[in-house]
């Protein structure tokens, strides 16, 4: 199955063939893995190929057809797309999709397609459903109609009900290549964006972001620089940090926000351990060689794969459970090295 824009995922992409070509495919399905990775895009592009105007219809749909070019902008008709709502003006820490979304999803999907062959309802993250929603939607995945299509996306599969997954196809995303990912990046950058494969760390996604937007860029690089900043700061300064963080209203923010600095910050500390064996080849952020012989050389290379394996441990605690944030963050503070040197980075 050639669905465009999607990087690796062989096996996966297997398992759908010619059969969503043909429309024989299942009410719902569970599209999980780490964010970056291509769900959404494979959603989207499942959606086109089972509403291409053009035949024959070919996987992923032509992308060219007034249906594949509405599916692309969100103005589908038949194609619908589910996330959590926020009321940014009042700050609202919603961090629910409400049953009203569910109960309007249900209300289309009650009725046949107005332009394609099928209705489908993309929700992205699934886990985000409130106690209410999941009981709704548990209903449709019941009683499904049979032109309709859920597509559930989730980074944490383990937080859906278990009688929500029971009815739903799993489609497991797997960390892509790095090879593969530079091919993707060279195919559609030219020379020099293959650089970007590495830092993604195989989340294509963030490989794409890196090689077209600048602000992505400049924002990793301050991600780095406060890591750094915070290995040379004194304990009353990383207790600040944490709190200052911990603070924010916004629950999905903050997670979002945490997670997004220990994925980054846990390759510099990988990079650090790696630099203590005497390899640079292998780092994932080149750029920041100096940084991690300097870091290499106050800590052992077993301590820094230690941190390194608790910040993985602190990244799912974040994303899978309603662990406290700010006691995360005070404890990650407490196990980072400290190397005056880096007081002055950036």
């Amino acid at each position: 199955m050639d669905l465009r824009d999607v990087i690796g995922q062989r096996r996966l992409l297997a398992r759908l063939g010619e059969r969503a070509v043909r429309g024989d495919v299942a009410h719902g399905y569970e599209l999980s893995g780490p964010r970056s990775i291509g769900k959404h895009t494979l959603a989207l592009r499942l959606a086109q190929t089972l509403n291409c105007a053009t035949e024959p219809v070919v996987p992923g749909g032509c992308g060219v057809c007034i249906a594949c070019r509405k599916i692309e902008r969100g103005l589908h008709p038949d194609v619908r797309e589910i996330t959590r709502l926020v009321d940014q003006a009042k700050r609202d820490d919603r961090k629910n999709v409400t049953i009203e979304q569910i109960r309007e999803m249900q209300r289309d999907l009650a009725l046949r397609p107005l332009e394609g062959r099928r209705r489908v309802v993309i929700i992205d993250d699934a886990a985000d459903l409130s106690e209410h929603a999941e009981v709704a939607l548990l209903k449709t995945l019941e009683e499904p109609p049979p032109h309709a299509v859920l597509l559930l996306i989730t980074p944490t599969p383990s937080r859906l009900l278990e009688t929500i997954r029971s009815r739903l196809q799993p489609l497991p995303f797997r960390s892509v290549a790095r090879l593969e990912i530079e091919r993707a990046l060279l195919a559609r950058f030219g020379q020099g964006a293959s650089r970007f494969a590495a830092p993604a760390a195989g989340k294509p996604g963030i490989a794409f972001t890196l090689a077209m937007d600048e602000g992505a860029r400049v924002a990793r690089s301050r991600f780095e620089a406060e890591f750094y900043r915070l290995v040379g700061s004194k304990l009353t300064e990383r207790f600040a940090w944490a709190a200052a963080l911990a603070d924010e209203r916004d629950s999905q923010k903050r997670s979002e926000l945490i997670e997004t600095r220990l994925v980054n910050w846990s390759e510099l500390v990988r990079d650090a351990a790696v630099a203590g064996t005497g390899v640079v080849d292998r780092a994932m952020r080149p750029d920041r060689t100096e940084e991690s012989r300097r870091l290499a050389a106050k800590v052992t290379t077993r301590d820094l794969v230690e941190l390194a394996q608790r910040m993985e441990r602190w990244r799912r605690d974040v994303v899978e459970t309603t662990v406290s944030a700010r006691m995360l963050l005070e404890l990650f503070v407490l196990k980072l090295p400290y190397d005056e040197t880096f007081a002055e980075a950036a």
